[in-house]
């Protein structure tokens, strides 16, 4: 959230795009470590990976208190990125860990 915009969050996600998907298909997964230094490291992480290499990437479900570990196989999507979205708070921070089994 920012002072000129305090609705929005900035957050940094992972999106897949599967080689047989049409333009808008394809899977988001937000980042658990919501910071730029995160970002950049499993971007290098995925752009190191050789054929048949997994990359561990920590993400979070919405609405969701812990993170999970998604396991990647770059070479494997037709397309991956890791990208900085703009989010309505209310979206970033619905729901409470009390709601959660």
């Amino acid at each position: 959230m920012t002072d000129n915009y305090p609705e929005v969050v900035n957050a940094w996600a992972l999106a897949l795009q599967a080689t047989t998907a049409s333009p808008g298909e394809f899977l988001l997964y937000a980042l658990a470590d919501n910071t730029a230094e995160a970002a950049e490291q499993v971007e290098s992480d995925l752009k190191a990976a050789k054929p048949g290499d997994f990359v561990d990437v920590e993400v979070r479900f919405t609405n969701m208190m812990d993170s999970t570990t998604l396991r990647v196989q770059p070479h494997m999507w037709g397309v991956w990125c890791v990208m900085e979205r703009t989010i309505p708070a209310a979206e970033m921070f619905a729901g409470s860990a009390a709601t959660q089994q």
